[in-house]
């Protein structure tokens, strides 16, 4: 009987050491909660622009920081699009606050 209670004991220690293990794995390898998902946030600008101004292309960058600030360049031929594309990324998901400095020109 002591041999089987041993076993059961050493199963259990172990056992509990694998899920003490994997949580402290998931914890060091989860990203912090102020991390945004940059290119997702880039390609949801990027869609968005397009669906908005479907067969137009915009020579624009679109830079995403990890604290979700957006900063907007480039150059559109006209202020209502700068202003459009401003609200767009503004109301995206994930964005804390937009840099739009799109020029406009021809």
């Amino acid at each position: 009987m002591d041999m089987k209670r041993n076993q059961w004991v050493w199963a259990a220690g172990f056992a509990l050491l694998v899920i003490v293990t994997m949580g402290t794995v998931a914890c060091s390898t989860a990203t912090p909660h102020n991390d945004v998902d940059q290119a997702g946030i880039e390609a949801n600008i990027r869609a968005q622009i397009a669906t908005h101004y479907p067969g137009e292309t915009f020579d624009i960058s679109i830079e995403v920081a990890e604290n979700g600030t957006v900063t907007l360049g480039g150059k559109v031929n006209d202020n209502d699009k700068k202003t459009r594309i401003g609200e767009i990324a503004s109301n995206t998901p994930g964005v804390t606050r937009v840099v739009n400095n799109i020029t406009v020109g021809e």
